[in-house]
């Protein structure tokens, strides 16, 4: 029984390197997936400030399907930037701001789940118009990277204008 138990340990204690080994790879997998997420979802703000449709429309997958705030549906990436684009011309469209506040990286998948708040604001005759609600991007990992799948957008509260009432 002794020799028996000595020998489990033996080969528990020389295969602790390699189990150990493993879950930090897993880990640093998560970190940097998790990192590069959030770095896109800059990149793309950046895109929206910038009013740049061609690097707004790269974080995101040809068969994105997208819910807005009012709760209107697009249905891929041409459709999105077609509409998107409206906005851009707009000069009382000034931008919004999409907040990341946790990014859960699948463990079954090349899926990863992006929770946040988003800001939404327009120039109006009364004053500057702010929208604001959370919302929750489903990410794909793909050969290119990441991208956004679907997103959902939820207006939660609407200050600074009459058109709010709208």
């Amino acid at each position: 029984m002794n020799r028996l138990l000595g020998l489990l340990l033996t080969v528990v204690f020389c295969q602790l390197p390699y189990l150990l080994a493993a879950q930090t790879n897993s880990t640093k997998d998560k970190l940097a997936d998790e990192a590069s997420i959030r770095a896109l979802r800059n990149q793309s703000n950046r895109a929206i400030q910038a009013r740049d449709l061609a690097a707004f429309g790269q974080t995101m997958s040809s068969d994105i399907e997208v819910t807005r705030g009012s709760g209107s549906h697009v249905s891929g990436r041409d459709s999105v930037l077609a509409s998107v684009s409206v906005q851009f011309k707009d000069p009382a469209f000034m931008g919004y701001v999409r907040t990341t506040e946790r990014v859960q990286v699948s463990k079954s998948g090349p899926l990863a789940a992006e929770h946040g708040h988003w800001t939404g604001r327009f120039k109006r005759s009364d004053g500057v118009q702010t929208i604001t609600g959370t919302y929750l991007a489903m990410w794909r990992k793909t050969d290119a990277g990441w991208k956004i799948r679907s997103e959902l957008f939820v207006s939660l509260d609407c200050t600074g204008s009459a058109d709010c009432e709208k």
